[in-house]
């Protein structure tokens, strides 16, 4: 088989001012990589000074290639006005000189339409390399603050121009490529779901006793965590032996809360936020994950969690609906506290009727890197034929 090169221009991507940014995305390289020669662009606004002034970095593993730009970027109105014009010229240098070296791409793929779509727009029209979209960014319903709809007329216009010009559309669920095709314009598609790591995630012989209920995420008031510990204050006054750990709360206000309403600290744990490996090895311990999102896209945490063998409860919304069925979960009316507490005593009681070791097989065979990198090769090699 013969490797293609392939330039990925990224909106997102993990960098030293924020290392979870866009992580999704860099799996999803990854995976791409073991089939295909991946180089990776991604410009990042240092605002807080992390990254140590404007630099770049270019990182090589394997069949995939990372290289990071940084500008200093100021808050003030003229600093803000400036940042959108550094990013652009820091863009189009970091191409230049990728053509300069490895010649012009194959493909351009971009990650997320925008911004980075304005760049593939400009290669098109100047080097006459076609691109496809993957799109990540759940903004294409009517829940999010942020909404498209929302969203000036400039970064509609410009969003409608990426997509109409992609040779191919992917996106990472049904879901958000159905908000696209309603609120942007019509357009085929193909869904590569979010990637995990099966080598960190995967499933270990015997849950935790007592009964341990998980919840990973960055708990933004939509992933409403505050409404889990409700529910498992409920939960506990029946089956008094569960515990729920909490993964990633960046401070102890979500811990406070859990005081106040009565929930005993040798029941509930606040881990704070934890490597990708340690969320893997929380993940091990556990028997179930539960999310209670008012809004959600496709999380990479219910991949990781099935990964595991773990059977998960999860709002009916979004993208979750694709990838829980009865077999590895139960889906519950986002904001509905008595249906989380109905669905989390429901799992405890019938716990058993779970194959964990199914759900990890199926998993395992639907999020590995070599599927989707697998897919991304047959989409490129189409697209190119």
């Amino acid at each position: 088989m013969t490797r293609k090169k392939l330039l990925w221009l990224c909106s997102w991507y993990p960098s030293g001012t924020d290392p979870f940014n866009g992580d999704f995305i860099q799996r999803h390289a990854r995976a791409a990589a073991l089939f295909n020669d991946i180089y990776v662009i991604y410009v990042a606004a240092d605002v807080q000074g992390k990254s140590g002034g404007s630099r770049s970095e270019i990182i090589n593993q394997g069949g995939l290639t990372e290289h990071i730009l940084y500008f200093k970027k100021s808050t003030s109105i003229v600093g803000r006005l400036l940042a959108h014009f550094r990013w652009s010229v820091l863009f189009k240098k970091a191409i230049r000189a990728y053509i300069r070296e490895k010649g012009i791409p194959d493909l351009v793929h971009v990650q997320v339409p925008m911004r980075a779509g304005l760049q593939a727009m400009w290669m098109k029209r100047k080097y006459k390399v076609p691109y496809l979209v993957t799109e990540h960014w759940g903004i294409y319903n009517e829940v999010e603050v942020l909404n498209y709809q929302g969203r000036s007329a400039l970064f509609k216009k410009y969003t409608k121009e990426i997509f109409r010009g992609a040779i191919s559309f992917i996106s990472v669920s049904h879901y958000l490529a159905d908000g696209v095709n309603r609120l942007v314009l019509k357009r085929d598609y193909q869904v590569i779901p979010n990637v995990v790591d099966t080598l960190l995630f995967y499933f270990k012989p015997g849950p935790a006793q007592p009964f341990r209920f998980i919840h990973v995420s960055n708990m933004v008031p939509l992933k409403n965590t505050e409404g889990i510990l409700r529910a498992f204050k409920q939960v506990l006054e029946e089956m008094n032996t569960a515990e729920l750990v909490l993964v990633g709360n960046p401070d102890d206000s979500l811990a406070r809360y859990a005081t106040s309403i009565g929930l005993p600290a040798d029941r509930v744990f606040f881990r704070g936020e934890l490597s990708y490996p340690q969320v893997a090895a929380e993940m091990q311990t556990a028997a179930s994950l539960v999310l209670f999102s008012n809004i959600e896209n496709s999380p990479c945490v219910i991949g990781e969690a099935l990964c595991c063998g773990l059977p998960v409860i999860a709002t009916r919304t979004g993208g979750i609906p694709e990838l829980l069925n009865s077999e590895n979960g139960v889906l519950v009316t986002p904001g509905s506290v008595d249906e989380l507490i109905a669905a989390m005593r429901q799992l405890m009681v019938n716990y058993a009727q779970y194959d964990r070791e199914k759900i990890a097989e199926t998993a395992c065979g639907k999020f590995s890197y070599e599927v989707a990198g697998r897919k991304m090769d047959e989409i490129y090699t189409r697209v190119m034929a």
